[in-house]
């Protein structure tokens, strides 16, 4: 089975839960307008299972948590950074 490039609009939130396919490989988060998007790679038909994500300014807290870096994002004069579990 192929796989495809999906992309899901985050909210600006410190953290968040998004339901995204189970096999999802994440590439990256950038903003796009006004948006912090990421892209991942994954198969149309996996299951979905949910995803925590947390955006941290610079600067800010990050919990001990194992969380992975995906990307940074600038907003005007702010810069944040994207996380995943």
């Amino acid at each position: 089975m192929s796989t495809v490039v999906w992309k899901t609009v985050l909210s600006i939130s410190d953290e968040q839960t998004i339901d995204i396919p189970a096999d999802a490989q994440m590439l990256c988060a950038a903003a796009q307008g006004n948006n912090f998007c990421i892209w991942y790679r994954c198969s149309p038909d996996a299951p979905k299972a949910p995803r925590r994500i947390r955006i941290a300014g610079t600067g800010h807290p990050i919990s001990d948590e194992a969380w992975t870096y995906i990307g940074t994002c600038f907003y005007g004069a702010l810069v944040f950074h994207i996380f995943w579990q």
